[in-house]
């Protein structure tokens, strides 16, 4: 408890620094001679048009230090049609140099040894070394024990809040040790409200076992019998039931949140856009959208999630992999230190659209931009001890899909928790 106390004085520290004088961008550490590395290297990216735009400068960042590389970046933006790609690639035989995955997703690509392992790229390192992160973003990404991706974000589920429908109601703000009862209580203070002729609901987000998994942690529940070596589910504890039940109210008791057909006429994230939802479950990923859309329209900021009991927060978090077979891994690499090195991260940085897993750009005025929304992404930062992940095995993206449309079902009213749970495996062997 002393550690997590002294690392949030610390985190509080640094940002009244940050707000008092100017903090420089972090500058990267030495780079290989400019001619030293060339070829061609391929980047495989899903990205946005904003995230999109960042990695063209950070290519063009890698250019200026290693002119003899020519990169192939190819985007995909659809993440369904990435991971389908990437997939037909490797079965191919002929994947991307480079490529990003969900620390959730790498699995099974390690285990079939077509990732390569980057512990001894960088310990050899000049621009990037294992400490320089923040350990909760690394410990996911090692298989066997061996370090096999690098991370280029450390975000993790928070709940933005429309400020001026709570000054409208005059409901006070998420505090940073809100409970769940605190957060429901004011999700129903909203039911009556209405904006532009329509219904305000209080609370909205993705329906998926990821949304639901803090607080089934925070309730004392588990997803899994071992988090660190999975072997089965876990979902049908008490303590896990409770939670999940508790969740799934919110839309079938309480009403609170939009049913199946209000989020088919207005996704969350069109909802909160809209002025039309109060309280909205979502990672860092947003923040480039909510500031483009909404502008001036109304004032929004950020809170950590609410508790049962114990604080806790879920990893989301991107990395960066090698393939195994890939044809020019002295430029891979490279490349890899620019994307998740001090340049890399601060361009992500700036674009609002990542928690930088490197503790220097982390404390940046590239992340902690005085007079950017949100006004409290300190957040993201102080959730860093809270952390906790999401499994990682081999099946775990099958498993996950499967209990997402199970709890898709029990969340709008279409089946029991118990008959969800009846259809779930039982073993992730």
């Amino acid at each position: 408890m002393n550690k997590k106390i002294n690392y949030l004085q610390s985190v509080s520290i640094a940002i009244a620094l940050l707000s008092a004088c100017a903090t420089p961008t972090p500058t990267a550490k030495p780079q290989p001679a400019a001619d030293a590395i060339g070829g061609k290297v391929s980047l495989y990216v899903s990205a946005d048009p904003i995230e999109n735009k960042a990695y063209t400068d950070i290519v063009a960042a890698f250019k200026k230090t290693h002119p003899t590389a020519e990169v192939e970046l190819i985007n995909v933006p659809n993440g369904s049609d990435y991971r389908k790609r990437l997939a037909a690639d490797f079965a191919a035989g002929s994947p991307a140099d480079i490529f990003f995955l969900n620390y959730q997703r790498y699995a099974p690509y390690a285990a079939k040894n077509q990732l390569e392992p980057l512990g001894d790229h960088i310990a050899r390192s000049r621009v990037i070394q294992e400490s320089d992160f923040y350990e909760p973003a690394l410990k996911p990404l090692r298989w066997n024990g061996k370090l096999t991706c690098l991370p280029v974000n450390i975000s993790s589920s928070v709940i933005y809040y429309n400020k001026s429908l709570f000054a409208s109601i005059g409901a006070a703000e998420p505090s940073k040790d809100w409970t769940w009862d605190d957060m429901v209580r004011t999700a129903q203070r909203f039911s009556n409200l209405k904006v532009d002729g329509q219904r305000v609901f209080g609370f909205g987000g993705e329906v998926s076992l990821f949304r639901a998994a803090p607080y089934i942690w925070s309730n004392g529940g588990e997803l899994v019998d071992n988090p660190d070596k999975p072997s089965a589910l876990a979902l049908d504890t008490p303590a896990a039931r409770a939670a999940i039940q508790k969740w799934v109210e919110l839309q079938t008791t309480l009403g609170v949140a939009p049913t199946a057909v209000d989020d088919k006429a207005e996704d969350p994230t069109t909802r909160f856009i809209n002025g039309r939802l109060a309280m909205f479950m979502d990672s860092r990923r947003v923040t480039p959208t909510f500031r483009d859309s909404i502008g001036s329209k109304f004032d929004w900021d950020v809170a950590p999630l609410p508790r049962y009991t114990t604080p806790t927060a879920i990893l989301h978090s991107e990395a960066v992999c090698m393939a195994a077979n890939s044809k020019n891994k002295p430029a891979a690499w490279a490349l890899i230190e620019t994307l998740v090195g001090p340049q890399g991260q601060t361009i992500l940085a700036e674009i609002g659209r990542s928690v930088p897993s490197l503790k220097s750009v982390a404390m940046s005025r590239s992340f902690i931009t005085p007079g950017a929304k949100p006004a409290n992404s300190q957040v993201w930062l102080e959730n860093i001890p809270k952390l906790r992940y999401a499994p990682v095995a081999v099946n775990w993206p099958d498993t996950e899909t499967l209990i997402n449309k199970e709890l898709e079902g029990v969340y709008y009213g279409r089946q029991s928790l118990d008959d969800a749970l009846k259809n779930l495996p039982k073993s992730l062997q």
